[in-house]
């Protein structure tokens, strides 16, 4: 059984600070049209956030806040895996908030993790399988990270390359499924794509 987490904890700095999940497209949201694409997918489904953000308080996803702060994503990994596991998942996919256009067999694909996508010679190691006995060693990696300083180490590609996961591509797509906003001129495109 695999369960999926969305990745919405990021502050959205490089847009002068905005929730990216939120973003308009077409007549819903960034949010709205990933999870259109994703529910049939898995089993359940739900959201990872810091701590601070109550703007998805009123979503009927379960919110899974921030248990370490300060260790960017893979805080909300921290919390997926802690989530998969209660609810009884061996798995659980994770994909960050602003990614609407993710191929409908995605799960299919990267399945059997541990495994990440490619696409058009990109890694995207936060959209990932990751089995759920992996969160012990996650939890020991951020604390041996924060320990040292090191935050090198905080990077997602690192604990994936440590877990020996294995990449998946997608390039036969045709354009890029992972498609996410970063800066102003992918605000645009977006609108382009979801007109």
């Amino acid at each position: 059984m695999t369960h999926a987490v969305i990745l919405a904890g990021g502050k959205g700095s490089r847009l002068g600070g905005c929730d990216k999940p939120l973003l308009p497209l077409g007549q819903g949201t960034v949010l709205e049209a990933l999870l259109k694409r994703l529910q049939p997918q898995v089993s359940k489904t739900a959201l990872a956030i810091r701590g601070d953000q109550a703007v998805y308080d009123s979503c009927a996803l379960p919110l899974l806040r921030d248990e370490v702060a300060d260790c960017g994503p893979l805080a909300g990994i921290i919390s997926a895996l802690a989530w998969g596991q209660c609810e009884g998942a061996s798995s659980v996919l994770t994909l960050p908030g602003d990614t609407p256009f993710i191929p409908e067999d995605l799960l299919h694909r990267l399945s059997p993790g541990p495994s990440f996508a490619m696409s058009l010679g990109r890694t995207h190691p936060l959209v990932a399988l990751w089995p759920t006995n992996c969160l012990p060693l996650l939890r020991g990696h951020v604390q041996a990270a924060l320990a040292s300083g090191d935050r090198r180490q905080m990077a997602v590609r690192c604990f994936a390359a440590r877990l020996g996961m294995r990449p998946v591509s997608f390039s036969d797509e045709g354009g890029d499924p992972f498609f996410n906003v970063n800066y102003p001129v992918d605000v645009e495109a977006l609108a382009a794509r979801g007109s």
